[in-house]
């Protein structure tokens, strides 16, 4: 239970951050896709069914908290989820700078994603605004990654994040 508490505690700074703090740290107004990076995190350390619901259930309370186009991040964080439990299999996690080019290559996949839907939705992005954006995205996502991924890492395999049971390890 304290682990899950941790996970959400985990979210709402995911979800805060990026209106305050990063609201002054943001180029052009582009800001890191906090939710995003953190399902990166916790599809990386659980097995794919897992990755999935938690993507799912993530990008719930996002759309929620962001209060337009509910299931839009649903649907975008269980397909990153999906992405990196199938490359995580061939991935090496320690490998920090495999670990930022996996997470900037998700991202961009995952932005586009956001971004195509988006379209057909009916909002107007222009092509040179939505690269821009989505490539800046990415790349912020990428630079947080040795500066975050360490702490996660080292939290899901000896720390508080740890799965306790071996039915959550084997999902």
């Amino acid at each position: 239970m304290k682990r899950f508490i941790v996970m959400l505690l985990i979210l709402i700074v995911c979800l805060i951050l990026p209106g305050t703090i990063f609201h002054y740290w943001s180029w052009a107004g582009i800001k890191p896709d906090l939710a995003m990076l953190w399902v990166i995190y916790i599809a990386l350390h659980h097995r794919p069914a897992q990755g999935i619901v938690y993507g799912f259930v993530i990008g719930l309370i996002v759309d929620f908290y962001l209060g337009r186009y509910i299931g839009l991040y649903a649907i975008i964080l269980a397909v990153v989820a999906l992405l990196i439990s199938i490359l995580q299999q061939r991935w090496y996690r320690e490998n920090i700078p495999l670990t930022m080019v996996l997470v900037f290559i998700v991202t961009v996949l995952g932005q586009t994603l956001m971004a195509l839907i988006a379209t057909t939705a009916g909002l107007n992005w222009y092509l040179g605004d939505a690269v821009k954006v989505i490539l800046g995205i990415s790349f912020y996502n990428c630079l947080l990654v040795p500066l975050t991924y360490p702490f996660v890492h080292k939290s899901f395999t000896e720390g508080i994040l740890q799965p306790k049971k071996k039915i959550e390890q084997q999902l």
